[in-house]
């Protein structure tokens, strides 16, 4: 295979200059804002023990509610202070929605249709009555991060983790290590930055444009991208014939024309799509994707900065706008497509 040098440099020019302009700006904006964490924890600590107490006492997961909505905006103004990941409270909360997900994903036993748990970022768990399925599962940054105990127990009721692509906020090697060490398979798209050179690269299937068969269960990885960046769209498909589709951070700004799903014709019908609500392109892909429902995903990524972050209020006004249902769980829910 020719080697495109000129995309590889400009790939790294683009690398280059994110981190660059994350550290300076990262640097200035501290110093603007220093402000004491244990203070702004402590103002914020009331915000999310009121929506952890809704959530403990798990409302449905249904389109259209209001009360879900007016809940969940309680979140945005915590979540998009730039020093979020540093705040207690925010740790707390987490902590308290992963420990709500592994006691739910313990005892839940799918006979048949999927149970989908909402992770954190744009991370999920999709079970089927004949495989389990982690998709984007990071461990976290900062406060936000799983106890080691709850994800082992989270992993080892896992089968099979697929990687979108390379980001830190979709792949992370520490969960990549547990799975392979635990005889666990991992799927990834080839990238130039996804460890393909190290022995924890050599362990990951590398799938791209194809499909593979697990217990009966089909996972296709799409070949899209998220500007240069390699992004996988799985869509997977039970043998009860329940389509549930991931796309990842696809964003084809660079492939405009070309892009993945424009083959779709007629449109493919879909049960449930799993987007990154706030890309771009999403009211366009439905015009080639036909879902039934639509499960938000990736908005509040705090290890973004806060420009770069979505907050509620923004996935609820561009969903409401593409004509689909579409709900919106919180970190640790549930939801049964049957």
């Amino acid at each position: 295979m020719k080697t495109d040098f000129r995309y590889i440099a400009l790939r790294f020019t683009i690398v280059f200059l994110m981190i660059f302009f994350s550290f300076h700006g990262t640097c200035a904006l501290r110093s603007e804002n220093d402000i004491d964490i244990s203070q702004l924890s402590e103002k914020y600590l009331p915000v999310f023990q009121e929506v952890n107490d809704w959530l403990e006492k798990k409302p449905d997961l249904k389109p259209g509610d209001l009360e879900r909505e007016k809940m969940l905006k309680k979140l945005d103004e915590p979540l998009s202070e730039p020093q979020a990941n540093e705040m207690p409270a925010v740790g707390w909360f987490f902590r308290e929605r992963t420990r709500a997900f592994v006691e739910d994903f313990e005892g839940t036993d799918v006979k048949e249709g999927v149970a989908i748990w909402k992770l954190y970022n744009h991370g999920v768990a999709i079970r089927t009555p004949e495989l389990t399925i982690a998709i984007d599962l990071i461990k976290g940054f900062d406060e936000v991060q799983w106890d080691e105990e709850m994800l082992d127990k989270a992993i080892n009721g896992m089968d099979i983790l697929l990687i979108t692509h390379e980001h830190a906020d979709h792949a992370d090697r520490r969960i990549v290590e547990k799975f392979v060490e635990a005889g666990k398979k991992v799927i990834a798209p080839n990238s130039l930055f996804l460890w393909e050179h190290e022995d924890i690269g050599k362990s990951i299937t590398r799938l791209r444009g194809d499909s593979i068969t697990i217990n009966g269960v089909k996972i296709t990885a799409f070949a899209g991208y998220q500007i240069l960046t390699p992004n996988n769209i799985y869509l997977i498909e039970t043998p009860e014939g329940i389509r549930i589709m991931h796309l990842g951070d696809d964003n084809e700004t660079v492939k405009m024309g070309s892009e993945w799903f424009r083959k779709f014709n007629p449109p493919m019908e879909i049960d449930v799509l799993i987007p990154n609500s706030w890309c771009p392109n999403l009211a366009f892909l439905m015009q080639f994707v036909k879902p039934k429902i639509i499960i938000s995903s990736h908005e509040h990524e705090i290890s973004h900065r806060t420009e770069g972050r979505r907050s509620y209020d923004y996935v609820y006004k561009v969903l409401s706008t593409l004509n689909v249902p579409f709900t919106v769980p919180a970190w640790g829910e549930k939801f049964v497509f049957e």
